[in-house]
């Protein structure tokens, strides 16, 4: 397969797979050069070890009723999501299939989604993984003043693929960057779509055939979002529907489902914006804090 060409179509049927309605977004790979952190670190075309893959659900695992699956990663602590969280009073029925928990069985979405709502159990990192976890980071965190607005994103060719919606934010994609450089995420996402709405975390798409490689260590979560045919996208590839709805639905909204598309597109959060360090983890698939209103801002009073 000629990998360049893969991923041209990629970005441009994938459009706004920022699409978020569901989702949010990781990506690893590189279409930028590679970041200095990564200098020292084995080609990002590599995969974790194999049971590192195991733990991320690269396999088709299923997220049990507790959000528990393969020994750890991304077992969700009990009691961390009650119902009170600004996000969850905004967005009680989560967009995600996976966040319920009726997703994510084998041939459906890798990682159920988003996977369970509330605190992700943090697993043991080795020196090394933290060491360049820490460069990482500082690159990400750099993204935030890079960025501070949409206005400043859209002039630097980040394009709205996704309204605001709570818990996750609005999405801003940029398809150059569908490879894995903490530097350059493809997607930035904001506390609203005017044009001084201020930046709130970041979204990294990958185009992997395969599972990806991302951030050092066994905690960042990539998740895709293909469940019941995946989200529904207009000819603009805009997001108009959640993967809840069927084919039928979609197409009475003048939209298709995404999944054909987005079959080697995975997604994760990176929640380091100042002023938006998510209590559910940095990685989490929500930020509980991003309550507000669809459509509008995370300023905006919630609706119950």
């Amino acid at each position: 397969m000629n990998v360049v060409a893969s991923k041209i179509r990629v970005a441009a049927g994938v459009g706004a797979l920022a699409l978020l309605l569901a989702a949010c977004g990781s990506s690893k790979d590189e279409a930028s050069p590679r970041a200095e952190a990564e200098a020292g670190k084995a080609s990002t075309t590599t995969t974790k070890p194999a049971e590192h893959d195991m733990d991320h659900g690269h396999e088709g695992g299923s997220h049990d009723a507790e959000g528990d699956d393969h020994g750890g990663h991304g077992t969700v602590i009990k009691g961390t999501a009650n119902g009170d969280s600004p996000c969850e009073i905004a967005l009680a029925k989560p967009s995600s299939p996976g966040q319920a928990n009726e997703s994510g069985a084998e041939g459906t979405d890798a990682e159920g989604g988003h996977g369970g709502r509330g605190m992700v159990k943090q697993l043991p990192t080795t020196n090394e993984e933290r060491e360049l976890l820490a460069k990482q980071m500082i690159q990400a965190r750099s993204v935030i003043d890079k960025y501070p607005t949409v206005a400043v994103a859209e002039a630097a060719g980040y394009k709205k693929t996704t309204t605001f919606l709570p818990c996750i934010g609005a999405h801003y994609s940029n398809f150059a960057y569908l490879q894995f450089d903490p530097a350059n995420p493809s997607e930035l996402l904001f506390d609203g779509t005017k044009p001084d709405s201020k930046i709130i975390g970041l979204s990294y798409l990958v185009y992997s055939v395969g599972a990806p490689e991302g951030f050092a260590g066994p905690n960042d979560h990539f998740h895709q979002h293909n469940a019941n045919g995946g989200l529904c996208l207009n000819s603009k590839t805009e997001v108009i529907g959640g993967e809840s709805q069927t084919q039928e639905e979609c197409e009475a909204l003048g939209g298709k489902k995404s999944a054909k598309l987005t079959e080697n597109i995975w997604m994760a959060h990176a929640w380091v914006a100042p002023g938006w360090e998510c209590t559910w983890g940095v990685f989490a698939g929500e930020c509980p804090e991003l309550g507000g209103r669809v459509g509008g801002t995370a300023q905006d009073p919630i609706k119950k």
